[in-house]
């Protein structure tokens, strides 16, 4: 996965997966915090991470926050202001968005884009056109630098029967998030080419919080929640 997304679920990317920008769409039902993970990545290193562009269609119903203890940077000014959040109402307004990333003075390091769903209409041809120019976005003119990490959420079931696979040929990794009958566990797994799927448990709280434990978390603690934290949206 791409190093912020490493950094989001508590590990130390290698030098490998800092130079290596690996596009990675996030898969999951509403309500399963694709949204939440994406805000997290963005945030995850606080004032040292990556400047980070979060498009979305529409604008978000509460700002990240958190506390630190969690990794997520939700307290730290430095992280988020390196955060820029664009609410592209439209295809065209955000292919004008994506065209305008390589003129920018200084590039995003991290390109987020949640809810690619809601810009499809359920055409392959608009996933494609779509996926290719968030990919030319992130590769940045000029003097020698490593494109910007790509993190694209889609919700599941995809809008149409043919966006998935094409989706994919521009998206060699992908990050499953699937929620659990009776809580909030959410678990994750994450699939790249030519590695071992990795996998872990979430829980996701109020306002972006997030709990990282092992796969074989226990499931009987996981019911002894507060109801108030299955409070994810995306």
């Amino acid at each position: 996965m791409t190093a912020a997304l490493e950094r989001a679920l508590g590990s130390v990317p290698t030098e490998e997966e800092e130079a290596a920008a690996v596009p990675v769409l996030v898969l999951g039902p509403a309500g399963s915090g694709r949204t939440a993970l994406l805000l997290r990545a963005a945030l995850a290193g606080g004032g040292d991470g990556p400047r980070a562009l979060f498009l979305a269609p529409s604008a978000l119903p509460w700002f990240p926050g958190g506390d630190d203890e969690d990794g997520g940077g939700g307290k730290d000014r430095r992280a988020l202001q390196r955060l820029e959040l664009r609410y592209p109402p439209s295809p065209g307004a955000l292919g004008r968005e994506l065209g305008a990333v390589p003129a920018r003075s200084r590039p995003p390091g991290l390109l987020l884009l949640d809810g690619l769903e809601r810009f499809l209409g359920g055409s392959p041809r608009t996933a494609a056109r779509l996926a290719a120019l968030l990919l030319e976005a992130a590769r940045s003119p000029g003097p020698p630098r490593p494109p910007a990490q790509v993190l694209a959420s889609l919700c599941l079931p995809p809008p149409g029967p043919h966006v998935l696979p094409v989706l994919r040929r521009y998206f060699p990794a992908e990050c499953h998030l699937r929620p659990q009958p009776g809580g909030p566990l959410r678990r994750l797994r994450l699939t790249r080419p030519g590695i071992p799927p990795r996998c872990w448990s979430l829980r996701f709280g109020p306002h972006g919080r997030l709990r990282v434990g092992p796969e074989d978390m226990d499931e009987d603690r996981d019911r002894d929640t507060d109801p108030e934290e299955d409070d994810v949206w995306g």
